[in-house]
């Protein structure tokens, strides 16, 4: 099959089936979750991605930005979706084919994958449909630059979708940690924060006019629970009740952990404020007092 994407090299057509006990131990097949990763927050998290998605844009290729081990490519290949997946280490085609011979539903035909820098990728212009980044985007050196690679790859009204850490994530004593143990390996390992407000004025920058959308979400590792009381006097009305629920929400989706979108304009567009956005910074600003 030749490939739809230029500059990516499919996976082997040739690619044994093997049986599924081969690869019961094999990181490469079962990270992320078997690394101490909560399986239920990623889960939760590519779901959400999913169903993101533009129904317009799903017969253009998908690029997976920051693939890792591939599976996040894994998954957008079983919903049926050509997928390229990127990154800057060069074992990706192990990765992908090691998943593809451990589940015989899994369609190699949909898997395609390339290497190189995110700041300059090696893929023409206008190509992809959605790009997805998930955990990736806090590893850039230069955002503008990463923002403006976005920009030039993705299809017009196409659109980018990210699951990033939030304005915290730098300072947080486990990611200090996890750091320091890293850069003995990886010297220029680097862990940034990612701030909307920042994020905001650099997507527009290079040319998202919108701006980003934000999707507040309850973070699956540490959901909100309600006695049957306390919930018939949310539904009710009680303000201390909404005031917990709006609190918590606009702290994990700035803070914690937080899911938003850029839209690619098409000839059409025209530039208008982000209506979540908007709404996410009114909760802070009320909340910061």
């Amino acid at each position: 099959m030749e490939n739809i994407v230029a500059n990516t090299t499919k996976v082997s057509q040739d690619t044994p089936r093997l049986l599924n006990d081969d690869f019961i131990i094999t990181p490469a097949v079962t990270e992320p979750f078997q690394t101490g990763r909560s399986a239920s927050r990623l889960l939760f998290d590519f779901s959400v991605m999913a169903s993101l998605f533009n129904p317009v844009l799903l017969k253009l290729p998908i690029l997976d930005f920051g693939a890792g081990s591939g599976w996040v490519s894994e998954f957008c290949a079983r919903m049926g979706f050509q997928v390229v997946s990127f990154d800057t280490h060069g074992d990706l085609k192990n990765c992908l084919e090691n998943r593809v011979q451990a589940d015989q539903r899994l369609d190699k035909e949909l898997l395609s994958f390339a290497h190189g820098d995110g700041h300059s990728m090696p893929f023409s212009n206008n190509v992809f449909g959605h790009l997805l980044c998930y955990d990736t985007l806090h590893h850039m050196y230069d955002y503008p630059k990463v923002f403006m690679e976005f920009y030039r790859v993705l299809k017009e009204g196409g659109r980018a979708i990210f699951v990033e850490p939030g304005a915290h994530h730098s300072t947080s004593p486990d990611t200090i940690a996890f750091v320091e143990a890293q850069k003995k390996h990886d010297p220029s390992w680097i862990e940034r924060d990612v701030v909307l407000e920042e994020i905001n004025q650099i997507v527009c920058d290079a040319g998202f006019i919108d701006g980003i959308t934000i999707v507040p979400m309850p973070h699956p590792s540490n959901l909100q629970t309600f006695s049957l009381q306390d919930w018939t006097s949310f539904r009710q009305g009680d303000r201390q009740q909404h005031l917990r629920v709006i609190d918590t929400l606009g702290d994990i989706n700035y803070y914690n952990r937080i899911i938003f979108y850029i839209d690619k304009p098409s000839n059409s567009a025209h530039a208008s404020p982000s209506k979540n956005y908007n709404w996410l910074m009114k909760i802070k600003k009320i909340f910061a007092h």
